[in-house]
């Protein structure tokens, strides 16, 4: 296997997927839309007035909340021409609200579906089985939505979350497809039908191919090396094996695994530290920050690692200008800037460059020879390192911001690292003067 740059794609091609998603997106409503319209089930044939709206509005709701449900199941495959619209982290935040709106629209669907019954108590026989089975899928929704908002704040180990969120979305689809194919008759047979069998078959082949290894376009590599990148992180290695290509950007990352019982062998996402014009060899930069990734100093050359990607839009390249670049990084965010340096250096782009980087301490800092060596052959690149955590407290103000990246012109800035930080600089970005459209981020977790 190889190594090199991926191709850039004018932003008009990403702008183009996006248009073309919405379209058919707004197409599959309309479609969708128009079933409890022209295929009226008994219930809603034998309603008048407000109570035939209330039960067609239940309907409709019903039928938003699988059609997001089936676009919360494309976010989260993985799908190159998804992820070339938008870097992973936006999709992540588009997955999370769309949950919140599924939870609450799938809520609004029994509440107007049952109010013209007046019914005096639950329908629990046993003809009523679909209807349960729906019962069974709105309390899988809730769990799922309030478990990933709240899994942080209830310590919820994240692999574990992880595991029993991917379980609860199969159970939850599977509910979904057997609810809607048997709990109205307009779904017996027809059209309707052919649509719900078509919709249960996309979203079992999109499950199949996020979860079985064999379906999805994974590279196979071997641990050449592991050691220390500071106090606080630590530096992995890997050697390419098999045939193809792995071509990736400077600052896109992938999800990386090892198959071995030195570690748990769930994946994990990290930016891609090396750049794409040094062709031997993958770098990955992970910090110390929980059980997994504490366990990668006992991983060991010749270990086999598995990656998934490359993904994200958090790079120089995609911009369309050859603007003054400023790379303001906290902590271990800073694997991207290393990456996109890097791949400047080799190539030589003579653009202004401004790195700023935050710290805790001295002890923290990695690869800082090889920003000396790397500001030599640059001369237009300037470095700033703060610590945050030293008896002098450099912080990154907006006094300071001014006076770091003032004097240039509408500058790229790329910014990564701890949340609160990300958000106040970016305040401060802002304040100064910086468009917000000059502003790109990459979140750090899920």
């Amino acid at each position: 296997m190889s190594i090199r740059t991926a191709p850039v794609r004018p932003r008009g091609v990403r702008y183009g997927l996006f248009i073309g998603c919405l379209a058919v997106l707004l197409l599959l409503f309309c479609g969708a839309f128009s079933i409890p319209f022209l295929f009226e089930s008994f219930s809603i044939k034998y309603k008048f007035g407000i109570a035939k709206g209330l039960l067609r509005s239940g309907k409709l709701m019903g039928m938003a909340a699988a059609l997001l449900l089936g676009v919360q199941l494309v976010l989260a495959s993985r799908l190159t021409w998804v992820n070339r619209m938008a870097g992973m982290d936006s999709l992540l935040a588009v997955h999370k609200a769309n949950g919140i709106l599924i939870a609450l629209i799938a809520l609004g669907h029994p509440l107007l579906v049952f109010a013209p019954e007046e019914l005096t108590a639950l329908p629990l026989k046993a003809d009523y089985w679909p209807e349960i089975v729906g019962a069974f899928l709105l309390m899988g929704l809730f769990y799922m939505t309030a478990a990933a908002l709240f899994k942080k704040p209830l310590g919820f180990p994240f692999h574990l979350w992880m595991r029993a969120h991917q379980a609860g979305g199969v159970l939850v689809l599977a509910l979904l497809v057997v609810h809607l194919l048997f709990s109205s008759e307009t779904f017996e047979e027809g059209l309707p039908r052919a649509l719900g069998l078509a919709f249960g078959a996309l979203c079992l082949g999109l499950l199949l191919r996020r979860h079985l290894p064999a379906l999805r376009p994974l590279s196979p590599w071997r641990v050449s090396r592991v050691f220390p990148a500071g106090k606080r992180a630590t530096r992995i290695h890997l050697k390419p094996e098999g045939k193809g290509t792995f071509s990736y950007l400077p600052g896109q990352f992938a999800f990386l695994s090892f198959p071995s019982s030195v570690v748990s062998s769930e994946e994990h996402p990290f930016t891609i530290a090396s750049s794409p014009t040094r062709t031997d060899t993958l770098e990955f930069i992970i910090g110390k920050s929980g059980d997994w990734t504490r366990g990668m100093d006992c991983v060991r050359e010749g270990d086999p690692a598995i990656i998934d990607g490359p993904y994200g839009s958090f790079s120089h390249l995609l911009l369309p200008d050859g603007s003054p670049v400023v790379l303001i990084a906290g902590g271990i965010g800073v694997t991207p800037m290393l990456s996109m340096l890097r791949y400047m250096d080799d190539t030589r782009d003579s653009r202004p460059v401004i790195l700023i980087w935050s710290n805790r301490t001295h002890d923290s800092l990695f690869n800082a020879e090889e920003l000396v060596r790397i500001k030599r052959n640059h001369p237009t690149l300037s470095v700033h390192l703060l610590f945050t955590g030293e008896p002098e407290k450099e912080r990154l103000t907006a006094g300071a911001l001014n006076t770091f990246i003032g004097h240039l012109s509408l500058p790229q800035v790329f910014l990564c690292g701890p949340p609160p930080m990300m958000t106040a600089v970016e305040t401060m970005l802002k304040g100064i003067g910086i468009p917000k459209g000059r502003i790109h981020t990459e979140t750090f977790g899920f």
